[in-house]
């Protein structure tokens, strides 16, 4: 750069003082090649741009959260370790049947602690037959209440039938709505098992 560009360089830049629009119009003008600030419009453009995608960005990981598995269920008694709460300690692990491994039949072994399920008058189908693991894992689970599907998928499962008031259940599913907001899995003191 030349002498008399660089005197007249620092000229402009001391008349424009502190301002960064002005100084950089002044170096535009002095030195070619210098970049160029971008029009405003681009820059807000820009700017509005990113914060969207950040926003954007931020509501798939809170749905992805809202989404995901809650955290591990696990029974307490497995969780603590008291096997012989449910299994026989007495016999090998070699036992003929799963069943010989149980303090009590499968069908009867988990109203040993969970009493009240069966209290009202009407009774869900696995419920009173004492198929829990039709619903349930007995160790434990990657949903909620030992569940083996998400709440949103385990009705599903075996109730293929339609509904009655259908149009009503549609919406209902439509909103993120499950059936256990509405019905009690186990038992009831109406029909429908409704809360």
């Amino acid at each position: 750069m030349g002498v008399r560009r660089g005197v007249l360089l620092l000229a402009c830049l001391a008349a424009c003082g502190c301002d960064p629009v002005a100084r950089q119009k002044a170096l535009v003008t002095v030195l070619p090649g210098w970049p160029t600030f971008p029009a405003v419009e681009e820059v807000c453009r820009d700017h509005a741009e990113r914060e969207s995608a950040a926003r954007r960005e931020k509501e798939a990981v809170a749905l992805d959260a809202s989404n995901a598995p809650a955290k591990r269920s696990e029974h307490l008694p497995f969780a603590e370790k008291r096997c012989n709460d449910c299994h026989n300690s007495n016999q090998g692990a070699g036992s003929a049947s799963e069943e010989g491994l149980l303090v009590k039949p499968r069908e009867e072994l988990c109203f040993g602690c969970h009493k009240d399920l069966l209290d009202r008058p009407f009774h869900h189908g696995p419920a009173a037959v004492g198929d829990c693991l039709a619903c349930h894992l007995p160790h434990d689970s990657a949903n909620p209440a030992l569940l083996v599907l998400s709440k949103e998928k385990l009705c599903a499962k075996c109730h293929t039938e339609r509904r009655r008031a259908q149009r009503m259940h549609d919406r209902f599913v439509e909103k993120g709505l499950n059936c256990i907001g509405c019905h009690d899995p186990h038992s009831g003191s109406t029909t429908y098992f409704l809360k």
